[in-house]
């Protein structure tokens, strides 16, 4: 996932809704965890993002979702 904390861009109508939900709901967290003082591991964090949106896309391209 970038840095910036964006979707890549890509035709909306490409994007599952609720990979959508599942991302903004992941840049809450991210903000969350950024504010909490505790230790954050956020490449870890971004790399199961990234690992989510992969399945979530995997899935659509079946026709699953």
């Amino acid at each position: 996932m970038s840095q910036d904390d964006t979707l890549p861009i890509v035709d909306t109508a490409e994007v599952p809704p609720s990979a959508v939900e599942f991302f903004a709901h992941c840049q809450a967290e991210r903000e969350r965890l950024r504010n909490t003082g505790d230790a954050f591991d956020e490449p870890l964090f971004n790399a199961a993002v990234d690992l989510a949106l992969r399945k979530f896309q995997a899935i659509e391209e079946r026709g699953a979702s």
